[in-house]
């Protein structure tokens, strides 16, 4: 379980609030965080533009490859700025990982539709 002050250092290396640069340098991608008492989520967003539902499916292998990768990429950045900051390595276990579509907007007149792709992904710290 993380102390107070692990915790503070660990809201500060993953707050995209104001004034904080984004966690993924894309205007459709984002990374966001939540640590709920040793339950730490990680939830990789994008918008993405869906046609047909084989290419749906197809497209849905595809963004989750990327997503599982960006998510250990950041855990990776995490893990080594937690280090630097408190002194110690954080260890993290993943539990689970899903990801689920969203469907923003459609149309009966074209297959062309846009959607959130979300992959949430929770890990124990300690």
């Amino acid at each position: 379980m993380l102390n107070f002050h692990e915790v503070n250092i660990l809201g500060n290396i993953c707050d995209t609030s104001v004034g904080r640069s984004s966690t993924v340098n894309s205007p459709t991608m984002s990374i966001k965080t939540s640590l709920q008492n040793d339950k730490f989520s990680v939830t990789y967003m994008t918008i993405v533009n869906l046609g047909s539902v084989y290419e749906t499916r197809k497209l849905a292998e595809r963004y989750a490859e990327e997503s599982i990768k960006l998510i250990n990429d950041y855990m990776k950045n995490v893990k080594k700025q937690f280090k630097g900051e408190a002194g110690r390595a954080l260890k993290v276990k993943e539990l689970n990982t899903r990801d689920v579509v969203d469907v923003i907007t459609a149309s009966a007149f074209s297959p062309r539709r846009n959607a959130y792709y979300k992959r949430i992904t929770t890990f124990s710290v300690e």
